[in-house]
């Protein structure tokens, strides 16, 4: 994005749009400014994109130019100026602002920096990824700086950042995510309280005879999940039972994990048939009400399209949750938002919305 803006966000907002729109890069966005001053989970989205830096190492590295608009990055010899940052705000019940911007070296323009052990430069480097957050009333100054060292070729090394553990409150599923790890880590969480049921009623969706869910020790062939059906006198592996089954696994202890926090979800349809697609919208639908959860997902699917405007038809509130259209033209990209009436229309007479 060069310049973007988006409004009128609801509890539960559905974006579309072509290829090369941005829908997951506006995911990846909010999941930076949700997760706020922690440059781990940006190392989170270039794993995801398989943006590594060439030539490969046994170690990490990171190739970080790819996140600049025109896949150029713009290094500064003094505070950031306009074009060479990377901005992320909203503005709607208290301002946030995360900004990433290329520092060089030479000149240090913020004398704050993090705690000695939390350095992950190892190497001279002439660059710094800086991060700065604001929350609130916080001021320029009051904002904390954080870096990572950053190579000639915008390469990045973090092997101690990315092992320290963090709360991930604020989720991004991609359609490799999470993993098994991640899942039971999340199970821990649920396991013998009232959210059991709810994840329990998830796979319910799909297989009906679905009496309990259970994690091993460990993983052997994705099968570290074990699955008691009505009738059955042992436990059967999920990943036996197909990738919808994983899929809305992942979607539901997720969503039940995420009280009061932001859940996103890139290509949310993968793996489920399109006739359970209207069980699936209600059941997140219905967990962000009660949890307080803003949930933001990407499809490019017709039917996800229409069985979420059935799941919005049915509830009692028109403001629950919206579509946007990402339409880009040129360099510019702009949202165009679709209300449940409208979204009612468009689905009746067939107007193609995505």
């Amino acid at each position: 994005f060069k310049d973007f803006s988006i409004d009128g966000l609801a509890r539960v907002n559905l974006i579309v749009g072509m290829n090369n729109s941005g829908k997951t890069s506006f995911l990846e966005a909010v999941h930076l400014l949700a997760n706020q001053n922690n440059p781990s989970y940006l190392l989170d989205l270039l794993e995801n994109r398989g943006e590594f830096a060439w030539p490969y190492s046994s170690r990490r590295d990171y190739q970080i130019a790819h996140i600049f608009s025109g896949h150029v990055p713009q290094p500064t010899y003094k505070l950031p100026a306009p074009g060479s940052v990377i901005s992320i705000q909203s503005q709607r019940d208290r301002f946030l602002a995360l900004e990433v911007w290329l520092n060089a070296v030479e000149v240090d323009a913020f004398p704050q920096t993090l705690p000695s052990e939390d350095q992950t430069v190892t190497e001279q480097t002439p660059f710094q990824l800086l991060f700065r957050y604001r929350g609130g009333s916080e001021t320029l100054e009051d904002a904390q700086v954080r870096r990572l060292g950053v190579r000639e070729d915008y390469s990045i090394r973090t092997t101690l950042l990315r092992s320290r553990p963090r709360a991930d409150l604020h989720r991004l599923i991609t359609t490799n995510s999470p993993s098994f790890a991640d899942l039971a880590g999340l199970w821990d969480r649920i396991t013998l309280t009232p959210e059991e049921d709810a994840v329990v009623a998830a796979l319910q969706i799909l297989e009906p005879g679905v009496e309990r869910i259970s994690f091993t020790s460990r993983q052997i062939a994705n099968s570290g999940i074990l699955v008691r059906l009505q009738g059955q006198r042992t436990p059967i592996p999920l990943g036996s039972m197909g990738e919808g089954m994983r899929r809305i696994l992942a979607l539901a202890m997720s969503a039940v994990t995420a009280q009061n926090s932001v859940l996103l979800v890139d290509e949310i349809d993968t793996g489920l048939y399109y006739r359970v697609q209207t069980d699936m919208w209600r059941l997140l639908i219905d967990t962000a009400q009660r949890l307080n959860v803003q949930i933001f997902a990407t499809t490019h699917s017709w039917d996800c399209v229409a069985a979420f405007q059935e799941a919005l038809g049915q509830q009692p509130s028109d403001d629950v949750g919206c579509l946007f259209r990402l339409q880009r033209r040129d360099d510019t990209i702009r949202a165009i938002q679709y209300d449940r009436d409208d979204l009612a229309i468009a689905v009746r007479e067939g107007i193609e919305v995505r």
